[in-house]
């Protein structure tokens, strides 16, 4: 009989660097006490991920794709070789804080039925730990206006900008939000299942938008929870003209597409 509480989730590609830093905290020193399993969806590698995994943790499952596949579908995939009751999505750039994952487990045994996708807060990796502004309103036509003028700098004064970004959040709270980003997102099995998890029509960028969006569309909210932290080594890559920022203009026209030039904000 399965009774694996938590699958986490991880994609990679050249993440080598990172994943030593996840799997350590992880595996080891904030290693859940719950029985879970780790799947790491490696992303046609070069950079010997797989054989550093196999050697160092061999009890992370590895899926090895023969093709470079999207974000979400890469997670998909993960997703379906797992058995979970709980879904933990967990970006390569990732470090555990303070058993993150069992308090995150806690938190949703208690409250079952009353959310729909739960994201932590995100840290920066500075001495201080920094908050990092990982919780958005909706993009709307405006705002990417708005965002493409201030070339994506978060540290923009554009009071559209920061309103975008939710600067004035108290990230110290269990809140609902529009939508968090993707990089550590906490949800059940069943719930991913009901969703058909991530959208694959985006290759990158903007599945975690859609899929919160989606979650809020089925009358289930997105919860922050400025109790729990994670580190977040954000690994930005769209800032700058090239192969990602084309990515990044895709997925928003997707986005528009499917949902409107004007998403209302639920909170």
């Amino acid at each position: 009989m399965n009774n694996i509480k938590v699958s986490v989730i991880t994609v990679g590609m050249n993440h080598l660097k990172y994943i030593k830093n996840l799997y350590r905290t992880l595996l080891v020193e904030q290693r859940p006490l719950v029985y879970f399993e780790a799947i790491y969806v490696d992303n046609c590698s070069t950079d010997g991920s797989q054989q550093w995994l196999r050697m160092t943790f061999p009890e992370v499952k590895i899926i090895q794709n023969e093709h470079v596949y999207g974000f979400g579908e890469n997670n998909n995939i993960g997703v379906k070789a797992s058995c979970g009751e709980y879904i933990a999505i967990i970006n390569p750039d990732i470090e555990i804080l303070d058993h993150a994952i069992d308090r995150l487990i806690s938190y949703a045994d208690q409250n079952k039925g009353r959310f729909g996708i739960i994201a932590p807060k995100l840290l920066n990796p500075d001495d201080e730990h920094t908050v990092q502004y990982s919780v958005r309103h909706f993009i709307t036509l405006g705002m990417f206006v708005n965002r493409f003028f201030s070339r994506g700098n978060d540290n923009s004064d554009n009071t559209k900008v920061c309103k975008y970004l939710c600067k004035n959040l108290d990230t110290t709270k269990v809140q609902q939000v529009n939508w968090a980003m993707g990089a550590a997102l906490f949800l059940t099995r069943n719930f991913y299942n009901q969703l058909d998890g991530f959208d694959q029509d985006y290759f990158l960028y903007m599945e975690d938008e859609d899929i919160c969006l989606r979650s809020w569309k089925v009358g289930k909210p997105v919860i922050y929870h400025g109790e729990i932290a994670v580190i977040h080594n954000h690994l930005r890559g769209s800032s700058k003209v090239g192969k990602k920022m084309l990515r990044h203009f895709q997925s928003l026209f997707t986005f528009f597409r499917k949902h409107g030039l004007n998403v209302k904000s639920y909170v």
